[in-house]
This record gives C-alpha cells, structure tokens and sequence, in this order.
C-alpha cells in the first residue's frame, strides 16, 4: 500500500480503533493519536505549570504512558479524557517536585514566567493576562491549578472535570472557586479586577511560541527506542 493512502486510511479511523492498533503494537496508530492530541497535551501542561520545560516534560511523559500503559486504557474515557487525566496526575508530580526543590533551596522560586504569543494584535494584553495567571498559578494548590486550566480556559463543565479527575463535583466547584479568588487577587494588585472575563478571553488564546511540537514527537519515539 502506497504510504499517502496508509496515512489517510489511519486519518479516518476512529481514535478507539487508533487504540486498538496501539495495543498490538502499531506505531503508526500511536503516531496519530500523537497528532491528534499533542497540542491539547501540550496546552493544558503549559497552562497548569507556566514553565515551558515542565510543561514538555509532561507532554512526554503523558505519551510515553499512553504507549506503556495502552492495555490499562478505560474506555469509559474518550482517549482525550483519558490523555487529560494523565496530563493533571504528571503536572501535579511535576507541581510538588518543583516546590520540593524550592524548598533545598536548589530554585529560587516556583513562580517562572515565560513570554507566550497571540495570535492576532491583542499580543502585549494577552503577555499582561498571561504574567498575571502565571503569578496566581503560583499560590494555588495542583488541583486548583488544573481545575482552573481546565474548567475555565478550555471551558469544561464541572461534571466532565470530576469524571477526568474522579474527584466529587464538590471538591472540583471548591477547587474552581478557590482558584478563580486567587486570579481576581492578583487583578485586584494592578487595579484590573473589572478585567477578569477579558483577561480570561486572552488566555484562551495563549500558545508558547518555543514549543517544537517535531521535537517532542522526535523525543518521544526516542525514549520509545525508536529513531
């Protein structure tokens, strides 16, 4: 078969029969779901961990798991679910190893900004919104920390988060309010309380410009062993 029509072929297949075709192996499935998922992957780790270099630690760590750990896939889960869930548990790991090494005094602190861009002439604002949440992710717990990247940046329904999560619709509503305080705080610093929803609007829009996408999937498939 001529390679163009395999990868069009895999194009149309569903993403539980992309499961299925990983589970016996195929690399080419697992290629797919990369490119079907690496930028939500990728988005989500950046937006609960404003650190560009944790951000791609979990991006490969949750792909590496998706490959390791395809038999243990629950289709409950649609298989970005099952990524996003995968994607909160290694952020948070990433969260407290982060504050651990705060704490030796190996980083000076958790708080590590970098410069996003935006995708239209909103991009100074949006660099402003961008500071302002990573300086609030800063003082907030992991949960809240993804809670808030997930319920509010991606517009998630409390009721999808706590199936991802399989914490209580109550803890998550909880962990979204405590979360969106901590935000609305640190307008309150600048005088730009008013501005949540607009601050809100720009963060959607958030992409970290340095992410080679070629190079986490090159990553990947090295740890993979293949090259």
């Amino acid at each position: 078969m001529d390679p163009l029509d395999r990868y069009a072929r895999l194009k149309d297949r569903s993403d539980i029969a992309l499961i299925k075709d990983v589970s016996y192996g195929n690399m080419e499935a697992f290629d797919e779901l990369m490119n079907r998922y690496l930028d939500l992957v990728s988005r989500t780790s950046f937006r609960i961990l404003c650190d560009r270099r944790d951000s791609e630690h979990v991006t490969v760590s949750v792909f590496l798991s998706l490959w390791h750990e395809v038999l243990d896939y629950d289709d409950r889960f649609t298989v970005g679910e099952w990524l996003l869930r995968k994607t909160c548990i290694n952020a948070r790991l990433r969260i407290m190893r982060r504050r651990i090494l705060r704490i030796f005094g190996v980083i000076n602190d958790v708080f590590v900004n970098v410069s996003p861009v935006a995708a239209d002439e909103d991009d100074y604002v949006t660099k402003q919104a961008w500071e302002l949440h990573c300086r609030a992710v800063s003082h907030m717990t992991p949960l809240q920390a993804a809670v808030y990247a997930l319920c509010v940046l991606e517009d998630m329904s409390v009721e999808e988060v706590a199936f991802i999560t399989g914490l209580t619709r109550f803890r998550i509503r909880l962990a979204s309010e405590r979360a969106e305080d901590k935000v609305r705080n640190r307008l309150k610093d600048y005088d730009k309380e008013a501005d949540y929803e607009r601050y809100n609007g720009f963060l959607r829009k958030v992409s970290d410009s340095l992410t080679d996408y070629g190079r986490l999937r090159h990553e990947i498939l090295l740890q993979l062993g293949i090259k």
